[in-house]
């Protein structure tokens, strides 16, 4: 019963809507009509209604994908320009980290000269090195997006860059445990030098070009150093005041080297030292410009230092005098010679046997009259003498002997 009503009610209004019509057609006083049955109305309808429901959600799908598709683009120029920056970045960290692994190993090589130099146990430089392949590239998958490949880059990097902080530090604790050393050793070398009664800037100014850090100045080993450590942002005080303080050391090692330290007469005493006191003739106040060390006529006298001999022969009241040049503004002068064993300009070395104990000239007894002079002016040999046991270690570079 159901159906057959609304089968019913479907042609009720069917023939209501869609009586069947005729379409008239008058052509030159001609009349003629086509009958529109109700099946061809109601399908005509149909189709309108349909066509019309389409092309109404075909023009939405069309605008609304459209604005999608424009904001997908969008987005992907976005992340495309995002990861660009990304990239220049990583580029960027990897070459800084690439300057920092040059640097420090660049530090360490000269952290190994110097412990080599010091005959110091030498401590194991970790590997510093950087693929010059991208971290883990071969490692990625094709299938890796690149959020992740980023990722595993900078993970990558960040254990490089823990691992050269690492190393980092542990060179600045061997850098502090030189730099005490090299501190002890110059406090050492100045404190001898002081007591010998040489002004230190002053020996450092006469040795001029010839010190080793002028000489480095023009090349030598840290010619390197300008492509690595001077490129990179890195806290290079400690290393650069180590530099600087074994520069200082090495220049005053140097220059003292020219000090002649070594007793002329192997057995004396001393009769007379430096400074003010009566003359023997005249008992009048009068300065001594070095020290009497008596002996035994004919003791051998021996060079203090190496060196090349300015004078050789009789000087006025020194008698029988020789006098030195050992280079650096250091002279040594020995008078009251009985005999001389070297000629002017002959070079002599330490301890060589140049004259005889005597008493020439004005002289009241056998003994040496010996005087040191530095940049002009005479210091007392005494001191000099006092300090030949440091001196010593220092030019043997036996520090801690």
């Amino acid at each position: 019963m159901k159906i057959s009503s609304i089968i019913n009610w479907l042609n009720d209004k069917a023939d209501r809507y869609f009586p069947e019509r005729q379409l008239y057609f008058r052509t030159n006083g001609d009349v003629r009509f086509v009958t529109v049955s109700q099946k061809i109305q109601i399908f005509s309808s149909v189709f309108l209604i349909g066509f019309t429901l389409w092309f109404v959600v075909a023009s939405y799908n069309y605008v609304y994908i459209n604005q999608i598709i424009n904001e997908k683009d969008s987005e992907v120029e976005i992340a495309s320009s995002n990861y660009d920056e990304l990239e220049t970045q990583y580029k960027q960290l990897k070459n800084n980290i690439q300057k920092s692994a040059t640097a420090l190993e660049q530090r360490q090589q000269y952290i190994q000269q110097v412990l080599e130099q010091d005959n110091t146990v030498t401590i194991p430089a970790d590997d510093i090195t950087i693929l010059d392949n991208d971290i883990a590239d071969d490692d990625y998958d094709d299938t890796l997006d690149n959020e992740a490949r980023n990722l595993i880059r900078e993970n990558g990097l960040d254990q490089i860059y823990v691992d050269l902080k690492h190393i980092e530090m542990e060179q600045n604790n061997t850098i502090r445990m030189l730099t005490d050393n090299v501190d002890s050793k110059l406090v050492l070398l100045k404190d001898t030098l002081t007591g010998a009664g040489i002004d230190v800037e002053k020996m450092l100014e006469l040795a001029g070009d010839d010190l080793p850090s002028s000489v480095r100045a023009q090349g030598g080993p840290f010619i390197g150093l300008e492509n690595g450590i001077n490129d990179i942002d890195m806290d290079n005080s400690s290393f650069n005041q180590l530099y600087t303080k074994r520069s200082n050391l090495e220049d005053l090692a140097m220059a003292i080297a020219y000090l002649p330290t070594a007793t002329p007469p192997e057995k004396y005493y001393i009769s007379s030292k430096f400074g003010v006191r009566r003359d023997p003739f005249t008992k009048k106040w009068a300065t001594h410009k070095g020290i009497d060390m008596a002996g035994w006529r004919n003791t051998p006298i021996n060079a203090s230092g190496d060196g090349i001999i300015k004078r050789a022969g009789r000087n006025g009241s020194f008698g029988l005098f020789i006098e030195i040049d050992h280079g650096n503004g250091f002279r040594s002068r020995y008078g009251h010679l009985s005999k001389l064993k070297v000629k002017k300009g002959e070079k002599v070395t330490e301890n060589q046997l140049i004259g005889l104990m005597g008493s020439t000239g004005r002289s009241q007894s056998t003994h040496l009259h010996y005087e040191i002079w530095f940049n002009g002016k005479p210091i007392d040999p005494l001191k000099v003498i006092k300090a030949a046991k440091d001196v010593q270690k220092i030019k043997q570079q036996k520090f801690d002997s």
